[in-house]
């Protein structure tokens, strides 16, 4: 599977599944009045504006707005499902490999943080997420270079060039990233010792690509299209260029395939200062403990049904057929056909009688025969709820009445926990 591999997946189609309305008309009317930073390409300080007014700009020409704007991470602090429920259950219900990206996903390890956290905790913010940029008219990128503690899954949800492509992803190996953090190093002229992936700052060009391809670095170069699903890798440096102004959703998701890179990246993050938002090692260690509780359960589990392969099935007849033996009237014919057999083998029956029975305490004084071996045990189940295994029956066939209740009460005690 190229996943395991740690290769990026793209996944065509999602548009049979995906529900709702996604444009930009749609999110200013319906969130019109919510906050969000809009980074403008004229400016360095991020705008504080409503929702309507971003969206408002982000249908006007590159000329009328003079230069590109960008929606990033919205909502930034409230949570994506609260904020737009309908949206939120929309991308769930299409997203690809939903164990993996789901945040009920079975193999996704953040579905292990326990629910309700405890005092001071917070679960980590992977998203869902709203990334929204105009077209990158200048090459200068709509994502600079960089990468990610965790692998994510990006779809492309609005596009607004009918039927063209939405952006250019160049996606590289989590091998090649020291590669590449080299030869971006060769090429900076500042002096610090800031790494110059984690900073943010580069967009690769053509030439520059080119460069590394004589190195031998060679990223994976595609065009997602309108509602076309982007799996990232977890620690693969990449970069996105919007050749149509977009509106993606994307959410991080952490699994056992992409943990080692990811410890690699929230280390390395750590050592350049930078705040990570993913707690690595917390999400590990509630993984574990949810694992071992799942494990234990299912010890017991297959453990009660062990114990209970052997014993004979309770069916509706059954259970009538014991209600009926059961009544008075019942009781008192057993009685006299008992009485009239001991009469009859008193008057000179035959003494070589094969028959059995019941080795129970609870059955001494009474002498009711049973005519076969099955018909004892279940006897022994259905009136004394005493199971002895199908596997052990053939033991029993040789022996006599005193032998016969010697090694039930031996194979009972055995049986018993």
């Amino acid at each position: 599977m190229l996943w395991a591999m740690q290769y990026p997946v793209v996944v065509h189609g999602i548009q049979k599944k995906l529900q709702g309305n996604w444009s930009p008309q749609s999110f200013a009317q319906s969130y019109g009045d919510e906050e969000a930073l809009m980074l403008h390409s004229a400016s360095p300080t991020p705008q504080k504006v409503t929702v309507k007014t971003f969206f408002t700009e982000f249908v006007r020409s590159h000329e009328e707005r003079g230069g590109t704007i960008k929606l990033k991470d919205w909502p930034p602090s409230a949570s994506f499902a609260d904020l737009l429920k309908p949206l939120c259950k929309a991308f769930f219900d299409a997203v690809p490999m939903a164990d993996y990206t789901r945040q009920d996903g079975i193999l996704n390890v953040i579905t292990h943080y326990p629910e309700p956290l405890r005092s001071g905790a917070t679960m980590p913010d992977v998203g869902p997420k709203l990334y929204s940029s105009t077209q990158d008219v200048v090459g200068i990128g709509s994502t600079k270079l960089h990468l990610d503690v965790t692998s994510a899954v990006n779809i492309l949800v609005h596009t607004s060039g009918e039927g063209l492509p939405g952006a250019l992803w160049h996606i590289f190996m989590a091998a090649d990233t020291e590669k590449l953090r080299a030869y971006l190093c060769s090429k900076s002229d500042s002096g610090d010792d800031e790494d110059p992936v984690h900073a943010q700052g580069t967009y690769l060009t053509p030439a520059m690509l080119a460069e590394l391809g004589q190195l031998g670095v060679r990223p994976f170069q595609f065009q997602q299209n309108l509602h076309n699903a982007v799996f990232i890798p977890a620690g693969c440096a990449h970069q996105v260029s919007n050749t149509s102004s977009c509106i993606k959703i994307a959410c991080d998701f952490l699994c056992t395939e992409g943990v080692i890179a990811s410890a690699q990246v929230a280390e390395e993050l750590r050592v350049a200062s930078r705040e990570g938002v993913l707690r690595l090692d917390a999400l590990l260690w509630h993984a574990w403990i949810s694992l071992q509780v799942t494990a234990t359960a299912l010890e017991d589990a297959a453990a009660a049904l062990q114990e209970t392969e052997f014993e004979p099935p309770s069916t509706r007849k059954e259970r009538k057929n014991q209600r009926q033996r059961d009544t008075d009237r019942a009781r008192q014919d057993r009685a006299r056909r008992r009485n009239l057999k001991e009469l009859e083998s008193n008057n000179g029956s035959d003494s070589s009688d094969r028959s059995r029975r019941c080795p129970h305490d609870a059955c001494s004084r009474f002498q009711r025969p049973f005519r076969s071996l099955e018909a004892v045990f279940k006897h022994l189940f259905d009136r004394h709820q005493a199971v002895v295994p199908r596997s052990e029956w053939r033991r029993f066939e040789p022996l006599d009445q005193a032998q016969f209740r010697t090694l039930f009460i031996e194979v009972v005690r055995e049986a018993s926990p």
